[in-house]
């Protein structure tokens, strides 16, 4: 990700970061969608995490609405350690077949609940969604929609 030092935090964000979700999507479709084994979704579990601090470095951009997105990463990630913690374990007992197979079963398990929460992440309008939401100009409240027709009618009432 290379920033424009001439443009604002904002403007370098509402430029990079969707094509920066493209990216992170097209690699989980790539790790997750492909079905890669366990202890080769590592490298995606570090574009998680290198796409979810980035996200976290612009959230002064974005305000408290960027949370929503920030959860679904961290939940994707939490995903991804699991599996990286049972790769290791599955390393350190390989002697003891027991509990070998016991962590083997689990290692299933948790892959099966990643794809599960990755077909979810990855839905269909999901990328369109982040791609929108970071290239938006996020710089003026929003007024929601309830207070605006309260604000017409107002207005309309100090008319007439």
């Amino acid at each position: 990700m290379k920033l424009k030092p001439g443009h604002s935090a904002a403007a370098n964000a509402r430029e990079l970061l969707p094509k920066m979700a493209r990216k992170y999507f097209q690699a989980g479709r790539e790790a997750v969608g492909a079905k890669l084994p366990p202890n080769e979704l590592h490298g995606f579990r570090l574009e998680t995490k290198r796409f979810r601090y980035t996200l976290e470095l612009f959230r002064p951009v974005y305000g408290p609405q960027l949370d929503r997105y920030l959860k679904a990463l961290h939940e994707l990630q939490g995903a991804l350690g699991k599996l990286s913690d049972y790769e290791a374990i599955q390393r350190v007992v390989h002697g003891d077949h027991a509990l070998d197979a016991h962590i083997r079963h689990a290692l299933k398990r948790k892959v099966r609940d990643l794809r599960r929460d990755w077909r979810a992440f990855d839905s269909a309008g999901e990328l369109k969604r982040w791609r929108t939401y970071l290239a938006g100009d996020h710089s003026k409240p929003r007024i929601p929609r309830t207070h605006r027709t309260a604000a017409k009618k107002t207005a309309a009432s100090k008319r007439g």
